[in-house]
């Protein structure tokens, strides 16, 4: 067992102070801010600081409340009233505003406005005198009824037993933040998954397995690259986790769908229970890889065969998010290669039967034993076979593949 642990220390302290290892790690840290700032930028294209000029010839406005806005900027809209047409017209080819509203004096009857610009209406501050308009209009009735006209509808969907409830505002966040969740959690996966076979591939190539088989056996040698490249890849995951977690509390406030997630006991349970023997899995197989090719390309290409399966319910996601409970949902849950990604999905929108979870998890967990065993049995018939590939006919065969 000690033996082990050094293989792992070793393997662990190689991949994760590498700068490959470094540069996948930077990859969603750097993808987050790229992405909060194009979101930043879509706000302000969206968005003009000039005051917005209305002209009220139907007398609704005067003495008028400030409005609460729908999407507050840092600095709120300035609503600037004028006597009439003509001084308004002055002061939009001036740029003193950016647009100007005449409300008719028939608007109450009507509900008709008359807006005049110059540059393209900006979607923000349209909405920003909307709702100073609403409020105004509303401005007899109690301050909690304006404020629900103003936000709109809202759906609640509640599961039978009320354990569950997703809001049609920011309830969506909940069901793809697992799927977003399982995207980094597959990434990770293959990440970790490749250095492991590259270093099999490479030890058998320059025949440093040689020498390490002198000190260790083939059990204690596979054991010890599986648990250290788990490792790997959980180091990455719970990197990425915690600097995601500290750029959503960072942000949080900015945007409003944001302050509906949350993260469930079941997410936290399916992530323990079987994504974490999936990880087991997809590396004793990559260690299987690697232990029967030749070279590292011809590795790459049957990686690339088994992350075909896992993408299924990527490919399916409508139709799981549709009908999370039909045949089809469960019994991608149950497949040792699809369970992952497929209880996930099904996870956002639906309460997962514990007789699913557990025994999808079972399926996972003897999927990892078989695979780890079957990585071992190549790693002792293929490992002194130097630019020779071992055939997987030979894993199964009873004299493992003696000739």
């Amino acid at each position: 067992m000690k033996k082990t642990w050094l293989i792992f220390l070793q393997e662990y302290r190689k991949h994760v102070f590498s700068r490959r290892f470094l540069l996948v790690l930077l990859v969603v840290p750097l993808m987050l801010v790229a992405m909060t700032g194009l979101v930043y930028m879509i706000i302000s294209m969206n968005n003009n600081t000039l005051p917005i000029g209305y002209v009220d010839q139907a007398g609704i406005l005067a003495d008028p409340l400030p409005g609460p806005l729908v999407i507050a900027p840092e600095k709120p809209t300035e609503m600037r009233l004028f006597a009439d047409e003509k001084s308004a017209r002055v002061a939009l080819e001036a740029g003193e505003v950016q647009l100007y509203y005449v409300i008719p004096a028939d608007y109450l009857t009507t509900g008709k406005l008359q807006v005049v610009h110059i540059s393209q209406i900006k979607e923000f501050p349209r909405l920003h005198f909307y709702d100073f308009l609403a409020v105004n209009l509303l401005r007899q009735a109690h301050a909690s009824v304006t404020t629900r006209i103003l936000s709109g509808d809202e759906i609640i969907v509640q599961s039978a037993d009320g354990s569950r409830q997703v809001s049609s505002r920011n309830g969506w966040i909940n069901i793809f933040f697992p799927v977003i969740a399982a995207l980094g959690f597959v990434v990770a996966m293959f990440t970790a998954g490749g250095y492991l076979m590259q270093a099999v591939v490479d030890e058998k190539e320059n025949r440093t397995m040689e020498v390490l088989l002198t000190s260790v056996s083939p059990n204690q040698f596979m054991a010890g690259k599986i648990l250290a490249d788990t490792a790997v890849g959980l180091t990455q995951i719970g990197t990425w986790l915690v600097i995601i977690l500290i750029g959503v509390q960072m942000v949080k406030p900015s945007f409003e769908f944001l302050q509906g997630l949350e993260v469930s006991p079941q997410l936290l349970l399916l992530c323990l229970v079987i994504l974490l023997p999936t990880f087991v899995m997809v590396a004793a197989f990559m260690a299987l890889v690697g232990a029967t090719v030749s070279e590292a390309r011809e590795g790459q290409q049957m990686t690339g065969l088994l992350s075909l399966p896992i993408w299924i319910p990527y490919m399916l996601i409508g139709l799981l998010i549709q009908n999370p409970n039909s045949p089809l949902a469960v019994t991608l849950s149950l497949l040792p290669l699809t369970s992952s990604l497929t209880m996930l999905i099904r996870q956002g929108v639906t309460i997962l039967p514990t007789w699913q979870i557990a025994l999808s998890a079972s399926i996972v967990v003897a999927s990892a034993i078989g695979t780890i065993w079957l990585a071992g049995r190549a790693f002792r018939l293929g490992m002194l076979r130097y630019g020779k590939r071992l055939a997987w006919r030979e894993l199964f065969a009873q004299d493992g593949g003696a000739r």
